[in-house]
């Protein structure tokens, strides 16, 4: 409710009624106006006050930093907005704000504080950074082979293991970039791969790094459909180091008992837990595209375009990743890139997971090219409508034109004219001539 009511009370339409109370709060000024006017220039405003006081509430109820909510100069320029009128409500106050002078340098103040607030809402929001880091502190986590997880743990603890790996998978989200030139230089990795792998646009990858194995998955969230965490693992036959920009709770992690080898263990787990995401997305994403093939095609709506675009540009990656994945599962399967710790015996292991990526890349495609299906349909019908708007102004139009030439060509007044005809018979030669020519539009089927 808080988020469609934000949604609603969007910068550009608080915008819109800073500039509609501006607009009142000048025209005293400028014209002496009836009371009547007047008081229901006071009531408009009172109520756009309290949509201003509406739209702050809802966002600082959905802020997840509220001190940095309410320090925003933008957001204190709000609360005066809200807080100003109110002294007029304040009995001590009210007797001395009487007068007509101090109305108006109130209402002066008013038009002062709407002024700015009129060209933030024209503002668009910035987009984010590619690699913002979530808000608060790092989180570090052991899980051990037997299944039992430390979490909250300390930088110290992450340094001791960067320094002396041990068998401990060690999961690290949210990290300053200075801790990520630590890992990158005590691990002997580049610091690079490691940023670039934690961007939202990364892709699945592998990559070797003495004696390390890099991989890159993006995992996608079970609350937000959009939305996607990118995993990095470092990995040798028996140590395991994972990052994310983003919390990732390893307690939820249930590591089934294998006699694989602990860190290629641990990288497959990751893996049938993205196709397992994978599967959850491309359930939801078909249940929306049914969802859109119940729309009236005729009827459809405006955001219907708006939608399927953000829809469409999801299927994309989620097809362009597990295109990725599945290649990457092809290579591991057939022994052309190899898990630390993994025999070319132990490669089975890895045929259902490249079966599920392809099965789930193919149901993703599918789901996708009955999206454009969709789109083309709604397109036509829309183009078909337009053409048909076109058709009818153009026939509009020439019916007009015709009696406009003819008047222009005879003259108004016909009984000064040379011609030996009667308004009468131009009236009759002229409908005669608009039926022709409507007769000829019909005849090409423009009417249908």
């Amino acid at each position: 409710m808080l988020r469609r009511l934000s949604d609603v009370l969007n910068e550009s339409t608080m915008g819109f009624f800073a500039l509609a109370s501006l607009s009142m709060g000048v025209a005293p000024f400028l014209f002496d106006l009836p009371r009547t006017v007047e008081q229901g220039f006071n009531i408009a405003n009172w109520l756009i006050i309290g949509l201003f006081a509406l739209e702050y509430g809802a966002n600082f109820a959905l802020a997840s930093d509220r001190r940095e909510f309410v320090l925003a100069p933008w957001h204190m320029l709000d609360v005066v907005i809200i807080i100003a009128p109110l002294f007029l409500l304040i009995p001590t106050v009210a007797p001395a704000m009487g007068s007509t002078p101090a109305l108006r340098i109130l209402r002066l103040f008013r038009v002062l504080l709407f002024g700015p607030r009129i060209v933030h809402g024209l503002q668009r929001p910035s987009p984010p950074s590619p690699i913002a880091v979530s808000s608060g502190k790092s989180q570090i986590s052991f899980l051990r082979s037997d299944g039992t997880v430390r979490s909250k743990c300390s930088w110290e603890e992450l340094r001791e293991w960067i320094t002396a790996p041990t068998s401990d998978w060690v999961h690290a989200s949210n990290l300053s970039p200075e801790h990520l030139r630590a890992i990158a230089t005590g691990l002997g990795v580049s610091q690079t791969m490691i940023e670039t792998a934690l961007l939202e646009s990364s892709f699945p990858r592998i990559e070797q790094v003495a004696p390390w194995t890099a991989f890159t998955f993006s995992l996608p969230s079970s609350e937000e459909i959009t939305y996607r965490i990118p995993v990095f693992l470092l990995i040798s036959a028996n140590s395991v180091l994972s990052l994310s920009r983003h919390p990732f709770d390893m307690r939820r992690l249930h590591m089934a008992t294998s006699s694989l080898p602990w860190g290629a263990r641990c990288v497959l787990h990751i893996v049938n837990l993205v196709l397992v995401r994978y599967e959850e997305l491309a359930g939801k994403t078909e249940q929306m595209v049914r969802q859109l093939e119940e729309l009236p095609v005729i009827e459809s709506p405006e955001s219907f375009f708006r939608n399927t675009f953000h829809l469409k540009r999801l299927l994309s990656t989620a097809k362009g990743d597990l295109w990725r994945l599945r290649g990457l599962l092809e290579m591991l399967g057939d022994g052309r890139r190899l898990l630390p710790g993994l025999g070319l015996d132990q490669l089975a292991s890895i045929a259902p997971l490249a079966e599920e990526a392809e099965y789930l890349y193919e149901t993703i495609d599918n789901t996708r090219e009955s999206l454009l299906s969709l789109i083309e349909l709604h397109l036509d019908i829309a183009a078909h409508d337009t053409n048909r708007f076109m058709r009818l102004l153009a026939i509009v139009t020439t019916l007009a034109l015709i009696p406009a030439v003819v008047g222009g060509l005879l003259g108004m007044n016909l009984g000064e004219a040379p011609w030996q005809v009667t308004l009468g018979q131009v009236a009759f030669g002229t409908l005669i001539l608009m039926l022709g020519v409507l007769y000829t539009f019909m005849a090409k089927g423009w009417l249908r």
